[in-house]
């Protein structure tokens, strides 16, 4: 009997037999997930990706160039404006309607405000507290810090305005240099943007030749637009370049930490460190439960980097390129300057307010090309109802904004490029729109969004009332977004800028 079957097996072959058995098992798996999803009724979606697949899958993605933005766009064409995803056991639920974003994370926002824990930047870094990638009490602290840290040195300040048009005059007189010539903008307005997050964090800006500064600002720039892949899922003994920058940023903020902690005077706040530093004393003094921490005044730094800079400076990429693509555009902008603020004064943010037009150009711009498509994702906390489909707990929900703010129901024409659709029928005021949420929505909607709103007016009217933005002869504008994990930018393009 047992030489029958050993025999059996020799002319079968083992291979066969193991591919059988793995086959059958990966039946059963499937069988029980869909048994499972009808009884709990999730959302509809594609088929879940078992663990050992989601690798290969993700491989196969990148190498057809499929931009996972792209691909969100059609599974809400087939599916609906609610989804459920598997990959690898990681569940996402993708919202791609302002209704049902209102009702996951607006109504049931005590549900729906937790975060997925990013294991591998905890584990390379030892990244604890923050503000993106935290939850709980230790979230809701840190956030309620950092807006009082913003509104002390950052937004409705005109100290902080006076900052961001010095920066912008020093910009100016960079790209003086640039005129009559193409050029891409790239680097010279991600230092510019970066400074102004160094003034508030570290209370001083650099110069944008600055080893240590440059350093520091693309290695920031290559964790946000590094796609990990595979390489995320490595045991952190095991280091990459991806890896090696993220240790050589946090050496780096928690030097400016300690050099703050050795010169610290209570009675002279200069920055945002130093007011978390006499935010952690006070609470120690007065014996409160507090979870602010030194260890974790390097991650809260890195996070006003991740969200200050990148957010502010591709949109600006976007603006100066959609001017450049349209130069009727571009001059109505200018005219509406020039009544407003005049050809040689200096911009205010309180001009937005007599500036319809500029507004709403900007707003198009965040509409045409929202920074982040999907948003940070919402871990949801307990389980809730959504539509009358189930989301469980541990599932996150991400904001398809990407597909809402093109969806053609909403809009009408949403691949022209029309600030007239933000504002009113008499061209005087601006008109919001539910369906528009470049900053997300939520208890976790963006804490710098009017910071960056500021910056970007400025930035932007600084620029083009001195400049004229132009294409290089015989260059056509392209407004394909090049590839980025969480974030969405221009391709590398050059642009050519007259004075005025």
């Amino acid at each position: 009997m047992i030489a029958e079957l050993v025999h059996g097996v020799h002319e079968v072959g083992f291979r066969s037999i193991l591919l059988g058995i793995t086959t059958s098992l990966l039946v059963v798996w499937l069988m029980k997930r869909v048994s499972k999803r009808r009884k709990i009724n999730l959302p509809p979606g594609p088929m879940p990706v078992p663990w050992p697949l989601h690798f290969i899958t993700d491989l196969l993605l990148k190498a057809r160039g499929t931009n996972p933005f792209v691909l969100l766009g059609k599974l809400a064409e087939r599916y609906g404006d609610i989804i459920y995803l598997d990959n690898g056991g990681r569940r996402f639920v993708f919202l791609a309607n302002p209704e049902l974003v209102n009702e996951a994370l607006v109504k049931q926002a005590d549900a729906t405000s937790g975060r997925e824990d990013f294991w591998e930047l905890k584990a390379v870094t030892q990244y604890h507290g923050g503000i993106i990638f935290s939850e709980g009490v230790e979230w809701l602290q840190h956030r309620r810090f950092g807006l009082a840290a913003l509104r002390n040195f950052g937004m409705g300040k005109k100290s902080l305005e006076n900052s961001v048009n010095a920066e912008a005059r020093t910009l100016n007189e960079v790209l003086l240099e640039k005129i009559g010539k193409p050029f891409d903008p790239f680097l010279i307005v991600n230092n510019a943007v970066s400074n102004i997050i160094c003034a508030i964090t570290f209370g001083q800006r650099f110069e944008y030749s600055d080893p240590k500064f440059k350093d520091m600002i693309q290695r920031i720039n290559y964790f946000v637009a590094e796609d990990p892949g595979v390489l995320s899922n490595l045991p952190t003994f095991i280091s990459n370049a991806r890896r090696r920058n993220l240790v050589a940023v946090r050496k780096y903020l928690e030097e400016e930490v300690m050099e703050h902690k050795s010169t610290f005077e209570p009675d002279h706040v200069r920055d945002i460190i130093d007011l978390y530093l006499k935010e952690i004393n006070r609470a120690r003094e007065a014996g409160e439960k507090c979870e602010l921490d030194l260890l974790k005044a390097w991650p809260l730094v890195f996070d006003f980097f991740l969200a200050g800079t990148e957010t502010t400076s591709t949109t600006l990429l976007w603006a100066f390129l959609f001017m450049a693509g349209h130069p009727e555009i571009q001059e109505k902008v200018v005219n509406e300057m020039k009544l407003v603020i005049g050809s040689g004064a200096t911009p205010r943010f309180e001009d937005r307010k007599l500036m319809p037009y500029t507004e709403a150009t900007l707003m198009e711009v965040l509409r045409y090309r929202p920074i982040a498509p999907t948003g940070v994702p919402h871990r949801v906390t307990s389980d809730i109802k959504v539509k009358d489909y189930d989301i469980l707990a541990d599932v996150n929900i991400a904001i398809n904004i990407l597909y809402i703010h093109h969806n053609p129901k909403i809009w009408g024409d949403p691949e022209v490029f029309r600030p007239e659709r933000f504002l009113s029928e008499d061209g005087k005021s601006v008109v919001k729109h539910d369906a528009y949420m470049p900053f997300g929505a939520g208890r976790r909607v963006c804490l710098g969004e009017q910071l960056a709103k500021m910056e970007m007016f400025l930035f932007f009217t600084n620029i083009l009332q001195q400049f004229i933005i132009t294409l290089p002869p015989g260059v056509l504008p392209n407004y394909d977004f090049g590839h980025r994990v969480t974030t969405l930018v221009p391709k590398a393009y050059e642009i050519i800028l007259e004075e005025r």
